[in-house]
């Protein structure tokens, strides 16, 4: 079985069918590097690292419950969390904007 569904994929992926799967973004203590890193992180090659215990996520219109603005980003703080909203939002989750937090 795990051969044939080796087979599968190998034949959408030369067909011009596949589609890269898409994870979603969440709140983390490392961050890509989007112009000047927000309140609390440190540049370190092309991303920021926290200082601080914070977190934080790329920010995408409003920042979501709990988060506050910085840069190009939304910054919670150690313990929050949050991801970027694809459909509904996981168990456990709720819907703020265009993210789901805890």
């Amino acid at each position: 079985m795990k051969i044939l569904t080796m087979i599968a994929a190998c034949a959408l992926a030369t067909s011009g069918l596949y589609a890269p799967i898409a994870f979603a973004q969440s709140s983390s203590s490392s961050v890509s590097k989007d112009g000047s890193c927000p309140s609390g992180f440190k540049a370190s090659g092309s991303s920021c690292k926290s200082s601080s215990g914070k977190v934080a996520i790329t920010k995408i219109g409003s920042c979501p419950t709990g988060f506050k603005g910085s840069s190009n980003y939304c910054v919670g703080d150690k313990g929050d969390y949050a991801e970027v909203k694809s459909g509904s939002c996981p168990g456990g989750l709720k819907a703020s904007g265009k993210y789901c937090v805890k």
